[in-house]
């Protein structure tokens, strides 16, 4: 039994020691980066978030699986310098706690809509999606139609999505969601998510990183390998079906608001997007488009799916637009 007892037992040792060197350097990666925002406590959770800018309506910034309010350095910066604008971490990301709660489309809108009134946000906002967050925006907007003002979708996800794509990406990305809900959140506990970050091992985090200004990537960097990062981006792995349902029900029974609505896609394939894929998404996003009579639907040509880092003055352009019709629209 020698050959097995001490293969197992090395590679409990290996394990062991990957669990405590993650611990140890979570707890250096928060005493070296604090927040850059502000970090506000609501029913004994923190939530972080960063305001700039003032005016109104306000732009309310949410991000793809994954992402955190970094995402939109390159974004905020510009539209606070014609109204205000806030990002801020789902739970679980960057600097906010984790949640226990199921990280659905309707519990992420009902955690969103909590922290803007404890930070006395009021409507109407111009909700700003990206990828899945484009599910929670367009929710929002359903379920209460009179804080919204206007919207901006950037390449996101659409709750037929898995319906109208070939089989085989279909196929691929719900065993990767699969993968994900199990894989991530033990690579997470014992270190190796964080090597593989840290040596950029990971081709989609990895590319991910290198759209980023080089003095915040070894932020980025820190943020991607927390312990509690692998285990909320499993959770929201787990419930995008939920999450396409639900907006599915809500849209066969109520209408999208008539507002200014502008829906960006991705003109060019990447990770494992084909031209086929890129072809059928572009044609669900024109339907998001046409869910308002002022909406528009604009291809991104030059740029894959993270728009916001690629051509960060196509989304800025875009919330520009949207700001300024509702503004005219309020006027007298």
């Amino acid at each position: 039994m020698l050959w097995l007892v001490v293969p197992l037992g090395v590679l409990i040792g290996v394990v062991g020691l990957g669990a405590i060197y993650q611990a140890l350097a979570t707890n250096r990666d928060r005493l070296m980066f604090l927040p850059p925002g502000k970090v506000i406590q609501i029913d004994g959770k923190n939530w972080h978030y960063q305001v700039m800018g003032e005016g109104r309506p306000t732009v309310i910034v949410d991000s793809g699986s994954g992402g955190t309010h970094l995402d939109w350095q390159l974004v905020q910066p510009e539209v606070a310098k014609f109204t205000r604008i806030l990002t801020y971490d789902r739970a679980g990301y960057g600097w906010s706690d984790l949640s226990s709660e199921p990280r659905t489309a309707e519990q992420v809108i009902s955690e969103l809509r909590q922290l803007l009134r404890e930070v006395e946000i009021e409507p109407p906002y111009v909700l700003v999606g990206m990828s899945l967050s484009g599910l929670f925006s367009r929710l929002f907007a359903y379920h209460y139609p009179e804080e919204v003002a206007g919207m901006v979708l950037v390449d996101v996800a659409h709750e037929k999505m898995y319906d109208e794509t070939p089989v085989e990406w279909v196929e691929l990305n719900k065993r990767l969601e699969g993968l994900l809900t199990y894989v991530v959140p033990i690579m997470g506990r014992i270190g190796l998510l964080r090597l593989l970050v840290t040596f950029d091992s990971v081709p989609m985090a990895a590319g991910l990183f290198q759209k980023f200004p080089p003095s915040m990537r070894p932020l980025a960097k820190a943020l991607y390998s927390q312990t509690q990062f692998g285990k909320t981006f499993a959770q929201e792995s787990a419930a995008v079906s939920i999450s396409m349902n639900q907006v599915k029900q809500i849209r066969q029974t109520k209408p999208f608001p008539d507002i200014p609505l502008i829906v960006l896609s991705a003109g060019k394939p990447d990770f494992d997007i084909t031209q086929d894929v890129l072809q059928k998404l572009q044609e669900l996003h024109a339907d998001l488009a046409n869910e308002s009579p002022q909406g528009v639907h604009i291809v991104a040509h030059e740029t894959g799916h993270a728009i916001q880092l690629d051509k960060p003055e196509l989304v800025i352009d875009a919330i520009r637009q949207v700001v300024e019709k509702v503004r005219c629209s309020s006027e007298p």
